[in-house]
């Protein structure tokens, strides 16, 4: 019985097809001396999608010396994709797979004959560090002695897309809040009514603050992808930080008219914890959920701690599409258009790699979306 794929043929080459593909690429001289003078990265997959030969740029950027250690991997089993094993037949057929852009560049390049492009995110897990890659994938068919590759040719378009955050929230988020701001300071500006001034003044604070914040997110999401983000544990109640979490965005746009509800079972207890990282993971996860929900509906959040660990939800009650559930927590990914794709990415990256903690989400029509971020009760657990 066959197994199941999700997406792209489970079928794989064993090892000895493997290494006769290798020989007969690598006894095209003319042809592997063009392609290791080619200035970017790139590899040579066999018609099940399996890697029988790479450039030196490939190899540096695994960090290997050779192609031994990848020969017939798949290109997601080779840049340790965190989807490529979670089924048997690896790269290609997991759910995750249909969204991914490298395989379907591959898949469509098989079917058409034709050279294929598309943009892809991955995200790997290497020596138990995430690391998030965007990448635009070429895929385009060669024949060797009668025999079907394809020429893989892979670009890092991760600095375009840090560009492409950043100029979308200064050129967007940050212009609009400042616009507001400035608004907000022309009317007081006008006024002579007193209850009035002290209302202005109050929303003028607001977008003062809320301006800061915006700066504070990407700086933030800056350092922890350099590392230099610094972790400082304290004391917190988990009571006053849900309360503090809501209060900060109830007065977003995107939560008017709607309600933000702290579960009743939530515990009072005392945590160790980063305040400012928490913070940051809370309130893009509450924002997210607030966008997701209609006018007059509700959000809601809460705390359940146990010996070792403490878990905070965030809750409302729409479904997440299929399309948008493969690729949450990838970087640049948005469904809120171009260049807009850093909340949910942010939330893994300092719960994972800076709290030492595990963020995940279910999304049922039953039991509406759920995201879960869970971190350990001491520091260094």
């Amino acid at each position: 019985m066959e197994e199941k794929s999700y997406f792209a043929s489970p079928e794989r080459s064993d090892d000895d097809m493997v290494k006769a593909d290798k020989a007969l690429i690598t006894s095209q001289k003319y042809f592997t001396e063009i392609f290791g003078a080619i200035n970017g990265i790139g590899a040579i997959i066999n018609r099940n999608r399996q890697i029988v030969y790479a450039n030196e740029e490939f190899l540096s950027v695994l960090g290997i010396e050779s192609l031994d250690p990848v020969l017939g991997k798949r290109p997601g089993e080779a840049i340790s994709c965190v989807h490529a094993g979670e089924k048997p037949s690896g790269c290609g057929t997991s759910e995750a797979c249909r969204v991914c852009g490298a395989v379907s560049a591959v898949v469509e390049s098989q079917r058409i004959n034709k050279k294929v492009v598309h943009e892809t995110r991955i995200t790997s897990m290497i020596n138990g560090q995430m690391k998030s890659w965007d990448l635009k994938v070429a895929s385009a068919p060669i024949i060797f002695s009668g025999q079907p590759y394809f020429v893989l040719t892979i670009e890092d378009i991760s600095s375009e897309k840090k560009k492409e955050n950043l100029e979308q929230i200064f050129f967007h988020d940050i212009l609009n809040i400042a616009g507001g701001l400035n608004g907000l300071l022309d009317a007081l500006k006008e006024t002579d009514n007193t209850g009035e001034v002290k209302n202005l003044i109050d929303m003028s604070v607001e977008a003062s603050r809320n301006l800061i914040e915006e700066i504070a997110i990407h700086k933030q999401l800056h350092d922890a992808e350099r590392e230099e983000l610094m972790v400082i544990y304290t004391d917190l109640n988990t009571t006053w930080f849900l309360e503090s979490a809501v209060n900060k965005v109830k007065f977003l746009k995107e939560a008017d008219g709607k309600v933000i509800k702290i579960a009743e079972d939530t515990v009072d207890e005392t945590i160790k914890c980063d305040r400012i990282l928490l913070q940051r993971v809370m309130i893009n996860l509450l924002r997210n959920a607030l966008e997701a929900t209609e006018s007059g509906g509700e959000v809601r959040t809460g705390c359940y701690t146990s010996r070792e660990n403490f878990r905070l939800w965030v809750w409302n009650s729409a479904v997440i599409p299929d399309k948008v559930r493969l690729q949450i927590f990838q970087r640049s990914f948005s469904t809120k258009g171009r260049g807009r794709g850093i909340g949910t990415y942010s939330v893994r990256l300092l719960t994972e790699k800076f709290l030492n903690g595990k963020a995940w989400f279910t999304s049922t029509r039953e039991e509406g979306t759920f995201f879960n971020v869970e971190l350990p009760r001491l520091p260094g657990q």
